[in-house]
């Protein structure tokens, strides 16, 4: 008998997330409907504990949905589905969507978008998700006390570029090279947030690689971090 090909680890792993999608997605919509109380009305006890266990669920699902998208840029499977659109719609819902996040966690976010910007060209969907990503991940990794996060999007030659720019607590200097690194996290992120992946900048990187623009970051001269990335434009505006 032939030797029993065994799957790769990264195998394995995708096929572990992609089996908790649906029990996990069943888990969130029962609770979801058990907190809007059409099935009866709670205490406020009841509330904060399902409200707890949502969260967690909610952090389960992006967890195995960053292992998916790992295993499928690792085995270059990883697909976008182009098309034109605006990146200042995109990064305008996204600042509305962490509106009420941001004002609990005492951050000001500032947007300014230049005149006039023409379309993009990428995948809408995932290009939300690294304006997501890059966002939360300034409010989130914050130092104590008030911060102000600044977005910009404007022209630059055939591309448009975006920057978020916060007053966190950033990205130690020894630590540059790893940043785009898969499961790279501070130690300092660690204390912050023990539920990251550290699979977020990994993934955009591959995003934004794949739809032919740039992604960096650089540290400021103040407290914090700039991340910036490019989108081509579309030649049909």
């Amino acid at each position: 008998m032939g030797k029993v090909k065994r799957p790769k680890i990264s195998e394995v792993v995708s096929i572990i997330a992609h089996q908790l999608k649906n029990p996990i997605s069943i888990f969130k919509n029962y609770l979801e409907v058990l907190i809007s109380e059409e099935l009866g009305p709670l205490n406020q006890k009841q509330k904060e504990y399902l409200s707890d266990i949502l969260e967690n669920v909610k952090n389960l699902d992006k967890t195995a949905n960053h292992l998916l998208d790992a295993y499928l840029i690792e085995e270059k499977k990883y697909k976008l589905k182009k098309e034109k659109f605006s990146l200042g719609k995109i990064v305008k819902e996204v600042i509305e969507d962490f509106s009420a996040w941001a004002l609990a966690a005492n951050c000001q976010i500032f947007f300014k978008e230049e005149k006039n910007l023409p379309n993009v060209v990428s995948d809408p969907f995932k290009i939300r998700q690294v304006v997501e990503n890059l966002i939360s991940n300034s409010i989130k990794y914050k130092n104590p006390g008030p911060q102000k996060i600044e977005i910009s999007l404007k022209r630059k030659g055939k591309f448009v570029l975006f920057s978020c720019k916060d007053e966190g607590i950033g990205i130690p200097k020894s630590d540059f090279k790893k940043v785009f690194k898969k499961f790279y996290r501070s130690e300092k992120a660690m204390e912050l947030d023990p539920t990251g992946s550290g699979l977020g900048l990994f993934i955009n990187k591959a995003i934004v690689k794949l739809s032919k623009g740039r992604i960096w970051f650089k540290k400021n001269k103040g407290p914090g971090m700039t991340f910036y990335f490019t989108l081509p434009i579309s030649n049909g505006k």
